[in-house]
């Protein structure tokens, strides 16, 4: 496979991702989410964005940063998914009672999409990284302490 064979495949993977994601927290929102298909759809993105489901919400938001960008550099699409996976975990786990859990998987998220923001992630018809910065801070304000 050539790189850019390569790069072509992960890119529609990764909008894959991005679409199975939406479609999960609109379920989750509107109460047709199975907890099984919460978990397989999360571990099956945060595995396609290069981080198991677990290391994601165990660790420290401050760490995030140079998990996914050992070296500097911020693979946007894959970034962008993470984000979109840990915001969903964020949503699921509000639903779930958990506000808590929520916040800390929102938290991680909105990092994730601020490493993205200034660039974009090159995912056609998807919000760009300031959108969903913007939701996450809505849902962070709704949870109460």
């Amino acid at each position: 496979m050539t790189l850019m064979a390569q790069r072509d495949y992960i890119l529609r993977l990764i909008e894959e991702m991005g679409t199975a994601l939406i479609a999960l927290r609109n379920a989750i929102l509107r109460g047709g989410a199975t907890p099984a298909e919460v978990k397989a759809t999360l571990r099956q993105a945060t595995s396609a964005a290069g981080m198991e489901l677990e290391l994601a919400r165990a660790v420290a938001v401050e760490a995030l940063p140079s998990m996914v960008a050992p070296s500097g550099e911020v693979e946007p699409a894959r970034c962008w998914v993470l984000a979109e996976a840990l915001m969903t975990d964020g949503v699921d786990r509000l639903q779930q009672g958990q506000p808590e859990l929520a916040r800390s998987s929102f938290a991680k998220a909105a990092v994730l999409f601020k490493l993205v923001a200034p660039w974009g992630a090159y995912l056609t018809g998807f919000p760009e990284a300031e959108e969903r910065i913007a939701e996450i801070e809505e849902w962070l304000d709704s949870i109460h302490p």
